[in-house]
């Protein structure tokens, strides 16, 4: 990383405050203007929620320069928002594609808490039936060892065996029983309220047009699934050289290689400076593509100051 004299690095850091200072009211001018000129409904939600989570990311990045990991993280999901973004505004299938995905990752997040909690379940069964057999010498030793049963299973891989020993296992598993069915009746709401995406989608003068759905449940979800990883996103975007970069960086900090073992993943002060300084380029971008997709007019709100 560089290293610049005080007076340049001032310099450098007002440039980047005018920056910072220019995408807050771009931020807070787009939002207001989707209020204004409301696009469909697909492109307010998609636009609206994007603004949002930018704002939070990158202020995080501004409020915690010296947390690796939150800059880390937070530049990574900045950039992957900056290819969403640049496909929001060149590929007009991608909103749909993009907005029918939250119904698959969620599914897929429910129903791998599910296979965990069944994984738990077994580790009680099998202390359960541990317990009984002590129980049935009924010794001294006897809570002594059911003790250590609990002790063992205090050292699991677990999710949902924090209070397993508080409740007891036949109760404690009641529990995870019970989670299971309320979380299967979550995923049934999800595939209910996909279901009915997809059926407005079929009444979607734009979306017919550009997918050109033949009506089957089958090839309206093979065409609205995008199965691009995020390589091939940023290569049809032009941010492949950036992609190779960031993913390079921030990958060989934030997992347990050999490199951030045995090296300090301290970012130091040059590094940390880069990583803002490219968070607020990569904010205006998305900003910037936003308007695109949401077609944003090219006008600024001038707030009137009341006098007194």
């Amino acid at each position: 990383m560089f290293t610049y004299s005080k007076e340049l690095n001032e310099y450098i850091i007002s440039r980047r405050q005018k920056n910072i200072n220019d995408n807050k009211k771009t931020a807070k001018n787009i939002k207001q203007l989707l209020n204004m000129f409301r696009p469909d409904e697909i492109t307010y939600e998609l636009a609206f929620k994007i603004i949002k989570s930018v704002e939070q990311c990158i202020n995080e990045i501004y409020s915690h320069p010296n947390s690796t990991l939150s800059l880390i993280a937070n530049l990574r999901f900045l950039f992957e928002t900056c290819i969403n973004t640049r496909l929001l505004s060149s590929e007009p299938s991608y909103k749909y594609k993009l907005r029918y995905s939250i119904y698959s990752h969620q599914v897929e997040k429910s129903e791998n808490y599910t296979s965990y909690a069944k994984k738990d379940i077994s580790l009680l069964d099998t202390l359960i039936q541990s317990e009984k057999e002590i129980e049935l010498v009924d010794s001294d030793e006897s809570d002594k060892k059911v003790n250590e049963l609990y002790d063992k299973l205090d050292k699991e891989l677990s999710i949902f065996l924090d209070v397993a020993e508080y409740n007891g296992a036949e109760i404690h598993k009641d529990f995870i029983q019970s989670y299971i069915i309320e979380n299967q009746k979550r995923i049934n709401d999800m595939i209910v309220a996909r279901d009915a995406f997809i059926n407005e989608l079929l009444k979607n003068q734009e979306a017919n047009l550009i997918f050109k759905f033949d009506g089957s449940i089958d090839d309206i979800e093979k065409k609205l699934k995008d199965k691009r990883t995020w390589k091939k996103k940023a290569t049809d975007t032009g941010l492949e050289e950036m992609y190779m970069f960031i993913y390079d960086y921030t990958s060989a900090l934030v997992h347990s290689t050999s490199y951030s073992i045995l090296i300090p993943n301290q970012l130091d002060k040059s590094e940390e400076e880069m990583i803002i300084g490219l968070g607020t380029r990569i904010t205006n971008d998305i900003l910037e593509n936003l308007k695109v997709f949401a077609k944003i007019p090219n006008i600024t709100i001038v707030e009137s100051v009341k006098v007194v």
